[in-house]
């Protein structure tokens, strides 16, 4: 058994390589580096397609990649190392540490903020401006919720930790960061919340949202939202980290268990933790997080698997966490994710030959291991990838004539497919199918928003 153990890896990794070369051109991602480690063992490491394309410089085991908003999961096992230390309590009201909030902010607690529940107003609406012009002005900002009933992702949450970890902690955060958590002279790990800055071997941001094609995307968010999304780490100093993390160097045992409960939100059954996602695949768990959509961490923690994928940009709507699932379906078979699992398959059936996309669907739709998938969500994101990113108007009204015709009560399924004739500049079909859309649908602000459309395309059509 022992000497089968190798090839089957083996398989696996070759496995994670094709798919992974796939993804590249599929989702219009520039560059990749993936890690999964295994009981503690790297058992596939790899990079894949470019760190900057202009000049045709690959992806390499010295690329730095900026994460985004997974440094917040680094910065959340900071707090927790506080924690253990008894100098931090989750149940702390934040007016402990910050003397000059708003009367309206003293009662919010640190559970709040990691667990994003604070019903705080929003900093991320004032990133460009300077951080007392930014502070004035979300201070002023009315409190969007009572605290504890929600999830809403905000970036005020982790503004306001860093200043509570650094008042404890008497270092600025990327110094408490790099002595705790990583080597303290490692030049691979730093922060910077400017994608203009020239850094040697940081991989070049893309993005092809704002235009349509890809370009150079060069975010600048505030050097006081590092612990929002400023972390920039090579894949190594990143295995280091996940190593040190799951054999409890970083926290205890008793420490990670308390992070990864889920809150009780009290108006929402939304599944996430103390500043982690809670995410359950054929009845593996992981937890993790990621960030800018193209850095994910996920571990499983029964199954002793960590997966790491960083990327510089992406040209498609995908959730990369589908993706870093389905690598884990490549190290064990048993965790499949039959909902991506589906959407990929209509997506390949599409590729090769579109006619073949209902006999496809319908055949899925059959089998009981595809029975929690959502449907009309992946045949509606295929006719929108088709109809813009690809410009293949008669695709994508196939696809969405599919849907209408598969869900003859939904709003949305004709809403979308009346966009698909508009674009095609055939407004007789368009009003018909906005028309229809309204029927399904009463809710007065849809219904204002699609009667103002009806309106603007008889005009053009007089």
């Amino acid at each position: 058994m022992a000497q089968v153990q190798p090839k089957v890896r083996q398989q696996s990794s070759a496995q994670i390589d094709q798919y992974l070369a796939e993804v590249v051109g599929k989702y219009n991602i520039p560059g990749i580096s993936v890690a999964v480690i295994k009981n503690d063992k790297v058992i596939h490491r790899n990079n894949y397609g470019q760190a900057n394309i202009e000049y045709n410089i690959p992806i390499s085991n010295k690329s730095i990649f900026r994460i985004y908003s997974l440094t917040k999961t680094i910065i959340v096992t900071g707090a927790f190392q506080l924690i253990e230390q008894n100098k931090l309590s989750l149940e702390d009201p934040i007016s402990k540490y910050l003397h000059d909030l708003p009367v309206s902010w003293n009662s919010v607690q640190v559970k709040h903020l990691v667990t994003h529940s604070s019903g705080l107003p929003d900093i991320v609406n004032y990133e460009q401006l300077p951080e007392n012009e930014a502070r004035e002005k979300v201070f002023a900002d009315a409190i969007q919720f009572e605290k504890g009933a929600k999830f809403e992702y905000n970036q005020t949450n982790f503004w306001l930790l860093q200043k509570i970890i650094e008042m404890i902690s008497k270092q600025d955060i990327e110094t408490f960061v790099k002595e705790n958590q990583f080597n303290k002279d490692d030049k691979e790990v730093f922060f910077s919340t400017d994608s203009r800055d020239i850094i040697s071997n940081r991989v070049t941001q893309y993005s092809n949202f704002a235009t349509g094609k890809m370009q150079i995307e060069l975010p600048n968010n505030g050097n006081y939202l590092s612990s929002c999304n400023g972390l920039n780490i090579t894949m190594e100093a990143f295995i280091q980290w996940d190593s040190k993390f799951n054999t409890n160097k970083l926290i205890n045992e008793k420490s990670k268990k308390t992070m990864w409960e889920i809150f009780p939100y009290t108006k929402s059954d939304y599944k996430f933790s103390f500043g982690w996602d809670q995410n359950i695949v054929n009845g593996h768990t992981s937890y993790g997080f990621s960030g800018g959509r193209r850095a994910a961490y996920r571990n499983f923690p029964k199954d002793n698997l960590s997966i790491i994928f960083l990327a510089n940009g992406i040209g498609s709507n995908v959730d990369i966490v589908n993706i870093v699932n389905r690598i884990a379906y490549f190290v064990d078979n048993d965790i499949v994710d039959y909902n991506f699992l589906a959407l990929e398959t209509l997506q390949k059936t599409v590729k090769e030959n579109i006619s073949n996309l209902r006999d496809t669907f319908v055949s899925l739709k059959k089998d009981q291991k595809y029975s929690n998938v959502k449907w009309e969500e992946h045949l509606n994101t295929i006719g929108y990838t088709l109809l813009y990113q690809d410009k293949n108007v008669a695709d994508a009204l196939t696809v969405f004539n599919i849907n209408a015709r598969e869900y003859p009560k939904s709003s949305n399924a004709f809403d979308s497919l009346a966009e698909a004739y508009e674009v095609n500049n055939d407004t007789k079909n368009a009003l018909l199918n906005y028309t229809k859309s309204m029927e399904l649908n009463t809710d007065p602000t849809y219904l204002a928003r699609v009667n103002k459309k009806i309106k603007e395309l008889k005009e053009i059509s007089k």
